[in-house]
């Protein structure tokens, strides 16, 4: 499971959208992100962790049809 949550850009500081792993203290391109930042609105989101995830969910999909004998996933 993944959440969003908002922290400063580590090339740029602005803040962005970063994707975490639920129990995870940093974000996917390692960027420690503070959960606590309610209140805070950004339509940025960090590039790295978003290539990250699909990455993540492209992997997830391929082992998922590997087993299916239609290739498709569930």
């Amino acid at each position: 499971m993944y959440e969003m949550h908002i922290a400063p850009d580590d090339s740029s500081g602005l803040l962005v959208w970063h994707v975490i792993a639920k129990e995870a203290g940093s974000s996917l391109c390692g960027q420690p992100v503070d959960r606590g930042t309610d209140g805070v609105q950004t339509d940025r989101h960090c590039l790295s962790c978003m290539r990250s995830f699909q990455d993540l969910m492209s992997a997830r999909a391929s082992s998922s049809a590997q087993g299916r004998p239609d290739g498709l996933t569930a």
